[in-house]
């Protein structure tokens, strides 16, 4: 169906979608804004940040350069855990004070909404991460087998 070398921007698209999915419903859920109108408003925002955030930073890079600090077998289990653990610090806290920033503009609650919310979202996107990303990793070979 894609080419080989759309991989990138396949796996970035699908693994965006889930992202933004799990986070947007999470989110929405715990603040008691649940509606569908307000995840699918959420989900538009969250998936474009996340998108463009995936397209320009080098987080597998970045998470196999943190990984490779502490382990140095790649097919490790403890290297999965720990580049999924930067990956995931990176987008979810990037994604996370750029979807509040569209939401509640610049004020001091912005900051102190951030740092109160962050650790119990980046532990449902990390364990969203670690879940998903063989599953978003499987249908992304898949789809881009063609030469």
């Amino acid at each position: 169906m894609f080419k080989r070398e759309q991989f990138g921007i396949v796996f970035n698209s699908i693994f965006a979608i889930v992202f933004s999915v799990a986070l947007t419903f999470f989110l929405k859920f715990m603040n008691g804004q649940l509606t569908f109108e307000s995840f699918a408003m959420g989900f538009v925002t969250s998936y474009g940040i996340n998108f463009v955030l995936g397209s320009y930073i080098p987080l597998l890079k970045i998470g196999n350069a943190f990984a490779g600090i502490f382990v140095k077998n790649e097919k490790s289990i403890v290297f999965y855990f720990l580049r999924m653990f930067m990956i995931v610090l990176i987008m979810a806290a990037l994604m996370s004070i750029l979807v509040m920033f569209t939401e509640m503009g610049f004020t001091m609650t912005l900051i102190f909404a951030f740092i109160g919310s962050f650790p119990m979202v980046f532990l449902f996107a990390y364990v969203v991460g670690l879940v998903t990303f063989p599953f978003v990793l499987k249908a992304t070979m898949t789809l881009c087998s063609k030469n």
